[in-house]
């Protein structure tokens, strides 16, 4: 039986770093990392604006897409998502309003959200961290450029919030936590879930 636990938290929050860790330390586990940079690089081949609504809404189309063919390839296993289609759901819902817009993504997705949600997962960590830890964490690792850094931080206000209303999520805050600790916290989550 598929079951899916969904790694989310702010940018530079040590998802990947977990996901990671987690990899190397449990046997029948399939990570799927989140890979944006394909789509991203069509963006600016297509020359889009998200600022402009028409624009991000052919960006999220196409985002949606990825996410629920992804959803529908995975395998009947264990499996740790890297972000996720939450993540997806959430950017697409709150990005317009970090940015002062009232566009009805609700509404003009309807038929795309409805089938990223039924991607969901079964459960979500979220990893939680204070704006100087998240701002630590980026300044600390030189691997990763984090170019939106500033605009996935105007975010955070609404991606806590949003989070917490999934019964399904359990938030860790990791401000005084090392990464070998975080990593245990997530196992003794994974245990439960998956009942090993």
């Amino acid at each position: 039986m598929r079951q899916i636990l969904s790694l989310q938290g702010g940018m530079a929050a040590g998802k990947t770093t977990l996901a990671k860790r987690l990899q190397d330390a449990l046997e029948d586990v399939l990570v799927v990392y989140e890979n944006p940079y394909p789509l991203i690089e069509k963006r600016k081949q297509l020359n889009l604006d998200l600022k402009k609504e028409k624009d991000f809404i052919l960006n999220q189309k196409m985002f949606i897409e990825q996410e629920v063919e992804k959803y529908r390839r995975l395998p009947d296993a264990n499996i740790i998502y890297d972000r996720g289609p939450e993540d997806i759901e959430f950017y697409t819902l709150f990005y317009p309003i970090s940015i002062g817009k009232e566009w009805d993504m609700e509404g003009q997705l309807k038929a795309e959200l409805s089938e990223l949600r039924a991607c969901r997962s079964d459960a979500i960590l979220y990893l939680d961290a204070k704006a100087e830890t998240l701002l630590a964490h980026k300044q600390g690792d030189a691997t990763r450029s984090r170019n939106s850094f500033g605009q996935a931080m105007s975010m955070l206000p609404y991606e806590k919030a949003w989070f917490a209303q999934f019964p399904t999520m359990t938030m860790l805050e990791i401000d005084k936590l090392d990464p070998q600790e975080v990593e245990s916290r997530a196992q003794e989550l994974l245990a439960k879930l998956w009942k090993v």
